[in-house]
């Protein structure tokens, strides 16, 4: 494949006011002046950058823009309606819009037009971030790629990501995070992804989204942006709810995992303590990880690195160099015990690939699970937590302990599939969990941190 650079646009002022369909009273110098790029948060804006001043209901942005014009900011994108709460002098460096949120997203969209290059869109219930660090770590043998910033994967987000590519990159790989219908879709007539990638449709957010088959329609929103008549969807081809929803799509597409029909599949899997090793089309690849589920990112990272006519040899290179992404599956060791500390998120599906990681990266060593609610499964909360305590028995963890609203409902279910009551117990919140754990793990055990963000599990590995 030939992969042209796109050409560097310039972004002013000026044009970043016409984009925005806003007024501004910013002197025609001003306007002349180059933007680098939007920022929402008043601490962090770069020099260059335009403010935008996002309401919600925490936190009114209009109250920081004072500090992110002092700190560098160009300009701010602000609301009509706040208007009386600036100056006169202030007022000069304003763009004025109904909605600050919707003119993002329109500047974004014109900005894409600028970025002559393919994109990779990549959504999913559970793996996404692993997903584009592996795909843009072996693009970058061959390529220059610009990708999500940090956990920049929502509206805001993503355009704010779109507006840091600077032109000089041949392909951008991009998550899309939902937990609502119509937010995929959003996103992708944004991006317009040449490939959109789905890892996976589980439980996470089923509360907001209201069942399985909903998660995987608004999953494969991802191919409302796709040009019909090139590109291709990436999909797990082990997930039979989402090739069903994907058969309907009416575009190419290419599946990755370990069943048969997988047209990117691996075999020969063997994971020890220390990584995992599995082949594909019999070329060797190893990852410096435990566990089967980061295999499923390596297998995205080869199809693509194929496609973008990326070596062998150095797609492995790159993906032999990965490591678990912060809070995502880092392995820690502390005081005698390891840990794995998967704190960013947890759902079903992915509390269920942490249990078979801790059985892999365990090895003869006692398992011990600290689990944490999984937020957002709303009518399914308490049928899919006493699952989980099924399969924390079924997985021989020697000791539990739960975490959370519902830590006695994983108990019961735990006790209930086999394991000693006295091996299974719950606390509240994550301080008391931290004094609990400290009398349940013992020097040797590896130990597993899992639960939603919101539970703050990783606390108990930070003062352990």
């Amino acid at each position: 494949m030939k992969h042209d650079r796109g050409k560097t646009p310039v972004v002013t002022a000026g044009r970043l006011i016409a984009w925005s369909g806003g007024v501004s009273a910013m002197a025609l110098a001003m306007k002349d002046k180059r933007v680098t790029g939007l920022c929402n948060d008043s601490r962090t804006i770069r020099k260059g950058e335009v403010f935008i001043a996002i309401e919600t209901e925490k936190d009114d942005g209009h109250r920081h823009v004072a500090n992110a014009l002092s700190r560098g900011a160009l300009a701010a994108l602000v609301s009509k309606k706040k208007a009386a709460m600036f100056s006169d002098s202030q007022k000069k460096r304003l763009i004025f819009t109904a909605d600050p949120l919707a003119a993002t997203r329109r500047i974004a969209k014109r900005y894409r037009k600028e970025l002559r290059i393919p994109f990779i869109g990549i959504t999913g219930s559970s793996g996404k971030t692993t997903a584009r660090k592996f795909i843009a770590a072996a693009l970058r043998q061959a390529l220059v790629v610009g990708e999500t910033n940090g956990n920049w994967n929502n509206a805001i987000g993503t355009a704010m990501s779109l507006m840091r590519f600077t032109g000089e990159e041949n392909v951008g790989v991009l998550e899309m995070g939902a937990n609502h219908a119509g937010e995929i879709h959003d996103l992708s007539t944004l991006i317009r992804p040449e490939i959109g990638v789905i890892t996976n449709i589980g439980y996470a957010h089923v509360g907001l989204f209201g069942s399985l088959e909903n998660t995987a329609r608004a999953k494969c929103e991802i191919a409302d942006g796709m040009d019909l008549k090139k590109g291709f969807l990436l999909v797990n081809g082990d997930d039979k709810l989402l090739l069903k929803h994907a058969a309907g799509l009416h575009r190419t597409i290419v599946r990755f995992g370990f069943s048969g029909p997988c047209d990117i599949r691996a075999s020969k899997e063997r994971t020890t303590q220390d990584g995992t090793t599995f082949e594909v089309d019999s070329a060797p690849y190893e990852l410096s990880m435990p566990g089967r589920h980061f295999i499923y990112s390596a297998l995205m990272a080869i199809g693509l690195g194929r496609h973008f006519g990326v070596e062998e040899k150095d797609i492995a290179r790159a993906l032999k160099a990965q490591r678990p992404v912060f809070l995502r599956g880092t392995v820690e060791r502390k005081s005698g015990a390891r840990f794995i500390v998967d704190c960013y998120n947890a759902n079903p599906s992915s509390m269920k690939s942490a249990l078979r990681l801790l059985q892999d990266a365990a090895g003869k060593d006692d398992a011990v699970a600290i689990v944490g609610d999984m937020l957002e499964l709303g009518k399914y909360s308490g049928r899919l937590h006493a699952a989980l305590g099924r399969d924390l028995a079924k997985s021989k963890v020697k000791r539990v302990l739960a975490v959370g609203d519902f830590a006695g409902t994983v108990a019961a279910g735990a006790i209930k599939a086999g394991m000693k009551a006295k091996d299974v117990v719950v606390a509240p919140n994550n301080v008391e969990a931290l004094a609990i754990a400290r009398k349940l793990v013992h020097p040797g055990d590896t130990v597993l941190l899992k639960g939603s963000r919101g539970v703050r599990l990783e606390t108990v590995f930070e003062n352990w």
